[in-house]
């Protein structure tokens, strides 16, 4: 079995990861039944050996990769049709994974191999070749505003909170397609609320103060490894009574606009921003700017890596949001002051 899971909300895709995951892994999601690999570095030996494996504990057997789709985004060719399509999927820019989706193809029934990523661009020429190997695709864009809308009312309801007619488009226009920020901004109005309404007023309050400058003072202190700054905005983010999960989240944000950056100034030709990096305010994008021009390329790369094992540290329960968040500051920072 073949699961294509693909696209900017990766709130989204990761919740679609999660049910997969309930559905077919036995056992705990980091147990003997699960395997996850980094996608862009694996190769298709490593992808088909994985998920040929075979374990006297686990009936089924489910590799996640991640990041392997985007390696191919900007090869083949989405614009053709039919065999023509087909043929040009095949050429050489898929270099040694021509083939995989036959290898893919003929897994048993017990394998169950999921392929996720963020930021895919087409045309892309293995996503051409494995979307012929399955129907079970899932794509994630970001929500328009109406859908953003109706995905806050849902969420305030799940936690048993109740939000004004008012208050639902505001809180959308304020926070953005973002999720992950979203999800923290519904929980802390959630709370704040006490089982009373979410007006525009709290709205307003709670969410239009969210913490900005602090985040890229913080982000700044990180970037010129000066731990004992890094360490005080921490703590001082903490005392405001922000849950570390909404920090975590502004931080990998933040991260990832220094990447987008990055990959902009890597463009041969003048292009126009997109994605996150359009929608940003001037002074929001001005601070960006300036601490991609500290942070190099490789450096926030390896920074976004820390991320990323952090955050599954949380989700898989080896660490508490804090402690991860604590340790990441750390790890991207170093143990001395530079």
């Amino acid at each position: 079995m073949l699961r294509l899971i693909y696209g900017p909300d990766t709130f989204t895709a990761h919740a679609k990861l999660r049910e997969t995951l309930a559905a077919h892994a036995s056992g705990d999601s980091e147990g003997d039944s699960v395997q996850f690999i980094d996608g862009r570095n694996a190769t298709p030996g490593a992808v088909i050996e994985a998920c040929t494996q075979v374990s006297m504990f686990a009936v089924r057997r489910v590799v996640v990769v991640e990041g392997l789709i985007a390696r191919f985004s900007g090869a083949g060719s989405r614009r053709k049709s039919g065999k023509t399509r087909k043929q040009a999927a095949k050429q050489d820019d898929l270099g040694e994974w021509k083939g995989f989706s036959d290898r893919v193809r003929s897994l048993g029934a017990d394998s169950i191999l999921i392929l996720i990523d963020a930021e895919v661009k087409e045309p892309n020429a293995l996503l051409d070749e494995l979307a012929e190997v399955t129907d079970d695709v899932t794509r994630c864009p970001p929500l328009r505003r109406q859908e953003l809308i109706a995905w806050i009312q849902v969420a305030v309801a799940a936690r048993g909170g109740r939000i004004d007619g008012a208050a639902a488009p505001r809180l959308a226009d304020i926070v953005g397609p973002d999720l992950w920020l979203m999800n923290s901004e519904v929980e802390k109005l959630v709370l704040y609320a006490d089982g009373q309404p979410i007006t525009v007023n709290l709205v307003d309050d709670m969410a239009a103060s969210a913490p900005t400058p602090t985040i890229f003072m913080l982000v700044d202190a990180v970037v010129e490894r000066n731990v004992r700054q890094a360490r005080r905005h921490l703590d001082d983010l903490y005392t405001r009574g922000l849950p570390p999960g909404y920090v975590f989240t502004m931080v990998n944000r933040q991260l990832r606009l220094i990447a987008q950056l990055h990959e902009v100034k890597g463009r041969s030709g003048t292009q126009a921003l997109s994605g996150e990096l359009a929608s940003l305010p001037p002074f929001a994008l001005q601070q960006a700017t300036r601490q991609a021009r500290r942070l190099s390329e490789p450096e926030t790369r390896c920074a976004l890596e820390q991320v990323v094992a952090a955050d599954r540290s949380i989700k898989t329960g080896l660490f508490t949001d804090r402690m991860a968040l604590d340790m990441l500051i750390t790890e991207i920072v170093g143990s001395e002051d530079r």
